[in-house]
């Protein structure tokens, strides 16, 4: 089988690590790959240097910010990268590799496109959501299939009249390698941990303040994995409230289960979210979990954690009931390893995802 997979930055996150699990098993498999991206970064560096099989393509004009001259530039060379190719199955991830990859593809090959969480989903700008279905409800009639890692964003496409019987979609839940299952030593400060870009749609913001007022009271930590156009802001917000000394800024990882291992609970708060890997590694790791109930994350939680709105006293209280109820913690955490095996383990994810392929070949087949 032959597999074009495309994603707009090669970078690192939920999606391009969903994505390097998937390159890897395809070309583990023997099935000829090819990588096409906007951007290099950690994505396209590991790939390089791990799945050297792996035909990788850098297209300057396939970017994040819209323009017509680059997107159009862009749908052509795809096309004849396409064409060139002659790949059995398309598959794109994020939002406008999705567009330009499908309107690429046209009359070539079937194409599948992974939700990671709708460009219009709840708690994205008014202006922005209208634009995003619209573009999507033009792109539905290019799509052989959708892939939604939640079945949140799977619901969200049916009422949104996107998925149907005549354009089909799957639910794949993100899933992630197993995690050895380390326990905090007894009679040491209380940690918590985030890991997620510094950006508009992530809040570490209110983390933050929610951790202040928590801090005064309880030894206790706060970590922060990754980087960001935000990083500064929160890094001046933490000076300002005097906590340099329980906020630790670790910046990029490449393990983010290594640093799990070392806390208490495993936090996410943001705008909006498809069902975030970060989370998922939570489970893994059998960590209490305290998030934003936004988008799929509530799939992530079965009395293993806290839902919680985006309000710095909710935050603060679920803070507070974990630190100070050592069985808690513990019964939650087994509580996130039991999902974990259950739904989100990468074997489950990689099946579902190959058995969305042969249906796809198969039914190419009895057309032809």
């Amino acid at each position: 089988m032959k597999i074009v997979y495309v994603i707009t930055q090669g970078s690192w996150g939920g999606a391009q690590a969903h994505l390097y699990d998937l390159l890897e098993t395809q070309t583990n498999a023997g099935n000829d790959i090819y990588l096409i991206t906007g951007t290099k970064g950690r994505l396209t560096e590991q790939v390089g240097s791990e799945l050297p099989q792996v035909k990788q393509i850098w297209l300057k004009n396939l970017q994040r910010s819209i323009s017509i001259l680059n997107d159009v530039r862009a749908i052509y060379q795809i096309r004849r990268l396409l064409n060139t190719i002659q790949p059995d199955i398309v598959h794109l991830h994020s939002s406008k590799a999705g567009t330009l990859g499908r309107l690429a593809a046209i009359k070539l090959v079937p194409t599948v496109f992974t939700v990671h969480g709708w460009a219009f989903t709840d708690g994205v700008s008014k202006k922005r959501a209208i634009l995003a279905l619209l573009i999507e409800r033009l792109m539905q009639p290019l799509t052989t299939h959708y892939i939604c890692v939640s079945q949140y964003d799977y619901q969200l496409g049916q009422q949104k009249k996107l998925l149907n019987h005549r354009h089909s979609g799957t639910v794949v839940h993100n899933g992630v390698k197993a995690t050895e299952l380390v326990v905090p030593k007894m009679n040491r400060i209380f940690r918590v941990t985030m890991a997620a870009r510094f950006n508009e749609q992530k809040r570490q913001d209110l983390l933050i303040r929610a951790f202040a007022g928590f801090s005064a009271k309880y030894e206790c930590q706060l970590v922060l994995l990754g980087d960001g156009p935000y990083l500064e802001r929160c890094r001046e917000l933490v000076y300002d409230l005097g906590l340099e000394d329980k906020v630790i800024f670790k910046g990029n990882v490449q393990n983010v289960t290594v640093h799990y291992q070392e806390t208490d609970v495993v936090a996410l708060i943001s705008n909006y979210e498809g069902l975030p890997i970060s989370l998922a590694e939570g489970l893994a790791a059998g960590k209490p979990l305290i998030a934003s109930h936004v988008g799929g994350v509530a799939e992530l939680f079965q009395n293993n954690g806290f839902l919680v709105k985006n309000d710095i006293e909710e935050i603060q209280q679920a803070l507070i009931q974990l630190a100070t109820n050592v069985r808690l913690r513990h019964q939650q955490g087994r509580n996130s390893r039991q999902l974990y095996r259950r739904l989100f383990t990468q074997q489950q994810m990689l099946i579902k995802t190959e058995q969305v392929y042969q249906k796809l070949l198969a039914r190419r087949a009895s057309d032809d």
